[in-house]
């Protein structure tokens, strides 16, 4: 089954009804804090080097949210990073992904970028094998530690 869904930058008016695909993920996350993370990224021009981009399903609700940006690569020229914030849907995530990841392809490709990461927690293992099932490999690990105040 092919779905209709439209994948587009996110507006400033946008970003309150994205919390709440941003909350299922993030779950102690406040407004204030994504509208912050939110507003640098919104309203960005097609071409962008980040931004802050929404799926909609047929009824025009949100149903995917993902952030993107650039980074210098040495052995790609540049990599086009995908943080998925969310890929919500009562009929299939895996279409939600799918579009998603078509769309972060797409833009990649405008941008001149030679290699799209996808970064995934932990937790989204489900995420992950969408992923994998369609083209992504696992390239490396991602270790981090908290800056203590």
């Amino acid at each position: 089954m092919r779905r209709t869904l439209d994948v587009d930058n996110l507006g400033a008016a946008e970003i309150e009804p994205a919390f709440a695909l941003s909350q299922a993920l993030h779950r102690s996350q406040t407004l204030d804090n994504w509208r912050t993370f939110a507003s640098p990224l919104v309203d960005q021009k097609r071409l962008a080097q980040c931004g802050l981009v929404g799926v909609r399903n047929e009824a025009g609700y949100l149903c995917g949210l993902f952030v993107h940006r650039v980074e210098a690569d040495l052995a790609h020229g540049q990599a086009f990073i995908v943080d998925v914030i969310a890929a919500l849907d009562i009929v299939g995530p895996q279409y939600v992904i799918r579009e998603m990841m078509e769309a972060a392809q797409a833009k990649a490709q405008q941008l001149g970028c030679g290699i799209t990461r996808v970064r995934v927690t932990r937790d989204q293992t489900a995420l992950a094998l969408c992923l994998r099932r369609n083209g992504f490999k696992v390239e490396g690990q991602l270790l981090s530690i908290p800056m203590v105040a």
